[in-house]
């Protein structure tokens, strides 16, 4: 029996780090558009190459392993190199990798990450054998007995699992975790009345969050808290959006909560969401208030992005609670009025 599966991608990862990049920006009162600017037919030094392992289920099973849970990934990888490469990693992690499907029709998923001179990041990535995975791949069996379940993003024929997963868990008692991309979001809030159901904790940055709910953005935090109850009320226990540089807010149908980041020297941000959200949720699986578990992801987040690879910096849970104890933690805000708190115009996580 697990403590924690997680599914959905599984990728390698080579980080391209050059310093020779331009950010081009468009803004109105409403949104705010940044662009990675490359000359155009150049030839251009990089500075640093790394490789690594990523995608949704494979950092979040890396977190879950780290700070003690019995975790499981469940991902489908191509029959090739890369897969066999992506397999010892997590098998590093400390993760089990017994529910991985090779598939002999696709390659694995493969992602190109170019890091510029602010530590943000642009990412090419081939999602490959990543979107065939059906029913026909689930262990039923041993999902039934898990004690939580984080399903990330799904794309292309997988997508329809996405619902699926969810409402098996919720018919079996199991805690589920959410981080919806883009097909989901597309569908909008009907779409996943059914997931929202069964969720115990959904994980959502700040434009994400917009475009699933149909909230108009405004000035102050009026919008962030219409969207926070919209998604509570509809039934996910507790509710997360991260604001990039400057933290996350959480919702648990009682109080609102917000997170700033830690202080940190941003070295890359590829992997910050995905242990932000992981650390939550094994604060969450140990007991903790959601204000408190926001604590351990911010944690977790803060040492992520302070190295390359969305692995490297994964804190176990005495190192978060230590880390926690050392810089303090959340604010509370409780019942429906409105606070000016900065959330900040940039969704890095």
């Amino acid at each position: 029996m697990f403590d924690i599966i997680t599914v959905g991608s599984a990728t390698e990862d080579v980080f391209v780090n050059l310093d020779e990049t331009k950010i081009v920006g468009f803004e109105d009162r409403h949104h705010k558009d940044e662009y990675l600017a490359l000359p155009y037919g150049a030839k251009i030094n990089v500075d640093s190459i790394v490789l690594d392992t990523g995608g949704g289920a494979v950092n979040t099973a890396a977190t879950c392993a780290a700070m003690g849970l019995q975790t499981a990934a469940l991902c489908k990888i191509g029959r090739d190199l890369i897969g066999q490469r992506i397999i010892k990693s997590v098998q590093e992690s400390g993760a089990d990798t017994s529910l991985f499907i090779e598939c002999d029709d696709y390659a694995s998923g493969y992602s190109v990450i170019i890091t510029g001179f602010t530590g943000d990041r642009t990412i090419l990535v081939y999602r490959g054998a990543a979107t065939q995975l059906c029913a026909e791949d689930i262990p039923w069996e041993q999902l039934a007995e898990a004690a939580w379940i984080y399903i990330g993003s799904m794309h292309g024929p997988s997508a329809s699992l996405f619902r699926e997963l969810a409402v098996f868990a919720g018919q079996h008692d199991i805690q589920v975790a959410i981080n919806p991309g883009g097909t989901q979001l597309a569908g909008g809030m009907d779409k996943l009345a059914d997931v929202f159901a069964h969720t115990t904790a959904i994980f959502l940055n700040r434009s994400e969050a917009y475009k699933l709910t149909g909230v108009a953005p405004e000035r102050g935090p009026t919008d962030e808290r219409q969207m926070l109850r919209l998604l509570n009320e509809a039934g996910c226990r507790n509710v997360i959006i991260t604001v990039g540089a400057e933290g996350s807010w959480g919702y648990d149908g009682r109080s609102f909560y917000t997170m700033p980041a830690y202080p940190t020297e941003v070295v890359s941000t590829v992997g910050a969401g995905d242990a932000f959200a992981a650390g939550c949720i094994v604060g969450l699986y140990k007991g903790l208030s959601l204000n408190a578990a926001m604590r351990i992801g911010a944690a977790n987040a803060a040492s992520v992005v302070s190295r390359f690879g969305a692995k490297e910096g994964i804190l176990t849970w005495p190192q978060a609670q230590e880390f926690v104890a050392a810089h303090g933690g959340a604010s509370k805000h409780s019942g429906s009025t409105a606070h000016p708190v900065n959330m900040g115009e940039s969704d890095i996580t």
